[in-house]
């Protein structure tokens, strides 16, 4: 066995090591040699000393010039140490990303020695063999180190039609046109070798498992055999298939790409290749608990909702991001600075295990999705070769990539129409951190971004028009009309009926209504809460508190179709076209179809109606909202339709002598219910009660104003039902040191008397008769 003095004499020619190893504590020492001693024995041995005073250790292989995997990296006299970049961390006990001392990574490596040795797999070298290694060529290797290997296959021969049928058939498995890499593994297959053909999908509902509403990763098993001979062409083989086979399923660890080179020794890989080939059930316990898996899926998963991310990056040109561990689709990694210092790559920093990353490719495509397995390593160093080699970085393991078939271009989004106005409206609303910008050009070093909901339904509308399907991981499911919202935020139809002055049944009757019409109005005469009552109610229909899904306008004689729908809006250089506020909240709306939106329109008879709403008297019927109703607005640029979430609510004031009848055309897309005074309501007592009014005022208010409001619904010829008092002149508490009495008489005084003057202005002694009745001391 290799003494401390052994081990040390590699590392102490090094420079800088010798400074770091006078300063290190005894303890710091002593785990060093421990795991100097562990690496040493499994063939994993220190190589490297890079530009940042770094050493760092791990299996190294010919021709590469770094580490296949890192083990451990110290700096800058810190005893810091961490495993990355292979490894199953959860074997070694060890948390998943975040970095360990250098006696913790010790006890870690001697306690779990056949976890540890798969990494040392292959041959290590020592750092002063490092120059004569690199100059060996990778085509010096021969393609398998080791073997035999289990082969996952496509099913399609390179085509978009099922071709296992034809393979049983034939006894072979094939490809069409495959590419260099695709060629050389077909070519390795050797006579013996056992192969399955696979298809790979996204499902998200009837599972075997509570996915608790994410997606999950699919590979349907469709046949199964052995390699009997290889042709050599690297297009075929030939194949002994199992005609006794079924179909099987097996979930969370999948490959996309035609061909997957599976070898055993690695505890998922094993659990697949028992699956597969030797009929044992998969434990999806332990994979939905394992590393990658367990914070969506996991008995303690996390439910709060993934994100999602486009990475816009080169590719050609560029060999890291044409083949291996730091490829299109394997991970994200970028410095952590700009060249100028900036923090313009904080982003990789939000990333979570589960986020979906969309890829932007060479500023031409979306060519591929990835499901994200790690958070950001922060001990990456970029790569040799790159324009950031050597220097501090983030890594992101991808798993899961599927390549786009056919990708969505730029000009599919960026050029084309709806898409191309919405997206620049999206821009110029002030939304931060976008891949592109007003002007619809992509954005210089927006290397990561997030898709907002808004953003991914743009995105994935203009992938339904270019594909006919919908972007992968986006389910833009039919939205759920039906109560029910986020439990920590839940709001009841008795939360609302607690501070309403409605019965349950009235209060459930217009629910029902407003859900099968989508538009109602609630009309009533001035007092009666309808502005209270209508954000109370939205919350009830939404089954959930929650402000920002409430939009609110008010109509006025100079509101106009330029402010409700879009218009031309003075900007930098001339003029520009803008949404109104209506089409602003659909569009939100659209962007989150799980959920439901409201928007309400106060004094909604107050404005010229037919010229404010203009096509969206027909959009905004219930069975026209729908994309395929949708139509050009008075630009005639982008069509615009109502969508199924948004439902509005009109207020309208039936006592504005001023206002004209109501177009009946309106009347037929609103459903109208009418809110009258509930003064003799419990609840309305309870209130004032809870006010500091007390019985012998209460009384007098009811039997007073109730009198009142007979009269003026009797009077029929001048006024009617809609010119009655309501309940909420008298909701706000009396003033600090004012008697429930003064109080009283102080809103009669100016509040009511007033209102009954402009009613009987033609008959004054009739109003003065009610000031004295209401006045009059009990």
């Amino acid at each position: 066995m290799t003494d401390d003095g052994g081990l040390l004499v590699h590392f102490s020619g090094k420079e800088d090591f010798a400074g770091w190893w006078e300063n290190w504590s005894a303890a710091d020492r002593h785990a060093f040699l421990r795991i100097a001693r562990t690496l040493h024995e499994a063939g994993a041995d220190w190589y490297h000393v890079n530009i940042n005073r770094q050493i760092r250790c791990g299996r190294k292989k010919r021709g590469a010039i770094d580490a296949t995997e890192t083990i451990l990296a110290i700096s800058n006299l810190k005893p810091t140490a961490w495993v990355r970049q292979g490894g199953d961390r959860t074997e070694l006990g060890l948390p998943q990303n975040s970095a360990v001392a250098l006696g913790v990574l010790a006890d870690a490596l001697e306690a779990a020695p056949t976890a540890f040795r798969r990494f040392a797999n292959g041959t290590a070298y020592w750092p002063d063999e490092l120059a004569a290694d690199t100059t060996q060529l990778i085509e010096s290797q021969t393609p398998r180190d080791s073997g035999p290997f289990y082969w996952f296959v496509g099913a399609s021969f390179g085509r978009r039609e099922d071709q296992v049928e034809r393979f049983l058939r034939e006894g072979i498995w094939e490809i069409s046109t495959p590419t260099d890499a695709e060629a050389a593994q077909v070519r390795s297959m050797q006579p013996g070798e056992r192969i399955a053909i696979k298809a790979a999908f996204v499902q998200k509902h009837n599972l075997p498992f509570d996915s608790r509403g994410n997606s999950v990763s699919v590979m349907r098993m469709k046949a199964r055999g052995v390699i009997t001979a290889n042709p050599g062409d690297g297009e075929r083989v030939q194949v002994e298939w199992d005609q006794t086979f079924s179909a099987r399923d097996w979930y969370f660890y999948t490959y996309r790409s035609t061909i997957w080179q599976v070898s055993a020794g690695h505890d998922m890989a094993d659990r697949l290749i028992a699956f597969t080939f030797n009929d044992q059930p998969q434990d999806l316990d332990w994979f939905r608990n394992s590393t990658g898996w367990a914070v969506q899926f996991g008995d303690n998963a996390d439910v709060t909702l993934k994100r999602f991310w486009i990475e816009k990056t080169i590719v050609n040109g560029r060999e890291d991001r044409l083949s291996g561990a730091h490829s299109l689709g394997q991970a994200l990694w970028s410095p952590q600075r700009s060249k100028d210092g900036k923090n313009i790559y904080a982003n990789m920093l939000e990333v979570r295990p589960g986020d979906i990353v969309f890829h932007l490719v060479d500023n031409h495509a979306i060519a591929g999705v990835s499901v994200v397995e790690t958070a950001a390593d922060q001990s990456f160093v970029g790569l040799a070769g790159s324009d950031w080699a050597d220097q501090p970085g983030y890594r992101i393991t991808l798993i899961d990539y599927q390549q786009l078939e056919p990708p969505l271009s730029r000009e599919a989004f960026l050029e084309a129409e709806p898409f191309a106005t919405e997206l620049k409206e999206l821009a110029e609303s002030g939304q931060k951190g976008l891949f592109y910008n007003s002007r619809r050009s992509l954005n210089q070093g927006a290397y990561l971004t997030e898709a907002t909901p808004t953003l991914r339904s743009i995105l994935n509308r203009a992938y339904v028009e270019l594909a006919g399907c919908n972007l992968p991981y986006i389910d833009e499911q039919q939205v759920v009309l039906e109560e029910g919202g986020d439990e920590a935020a839940a709001y009841t139809l008795d939360d609302a009926l607690r501070e309403l002055f409605l019965s349950r049944e009235d209060a459930e009757d217009i629910l029902l209504l407003w859900r099968a019409k989508r538009n109602i109005i609630l009309q009533g005469p001035p007092g009666v809460g309808k502005s209270f009552a209508a954000h109370r109610l939205a919350y009830a229909l939404m089954a959930v508190e929650a402000r920002e899904r409430v939009g609110f306008v008010q109509f006025h004689q100079s509101y106009s179709y330029e402010d409700f729908v879009e218009g031309f809006r003075p900007a930098e250089h001339g003029f520009e076209l803008k949404p109104g506020k209506f089409v602003e909240f659909c569009r939100k709306a659209e962007a989150d179809p799980t959920h439901t939106y409201v928007f309400v329109i106060d004094e909604i008879n107050r404005g010229n109606l037919s010229k404010i709403l203009g096509e969206l008297m027909l959009l905004i019927e219930p069975d026209k909202r729908d994309p395929k109703w949708a139509m050009p607005l008075a630009s005639g640029k982008v069509p615009f339709h109502v969508p199924p979430n948004v439902y509005i609510m009109g207020l309208m004031n039936t006592a504005d002598r001023s206002l004209a009848v109501v177009d009946y055309a309106l009347r037929r897309r609103f459903a109208f219910v009418s809110l009258m005074p509930n003064l003799s309501s419990s609840r309305f007592d309870e209130h004032l009660e809870a006010l500091g009014v007390g019985a012998d005022v209460r009384n007098t208010l009811r039997t007073r104003v109730g009198e009142l409001n007979d009269e003026i619904i009797g009077d029929t010829i001048n006024l009617g039902p809609g010119f009655a008092i309501g309940h909420s002149f008298f909701c706000a508490a009396p003033s600090d040191g004012e008697s429930d009495a003064a109080w009283y008489r102080r809103v009669v005084r100016t509040e009511l008397v007033p209102l009954l003057q402009e009613y009987w202005f033609d008959a004054p002694d009739k109003a003065e008769r009610w000031k004295v009745r209401l006045l009059a001391v009990w």
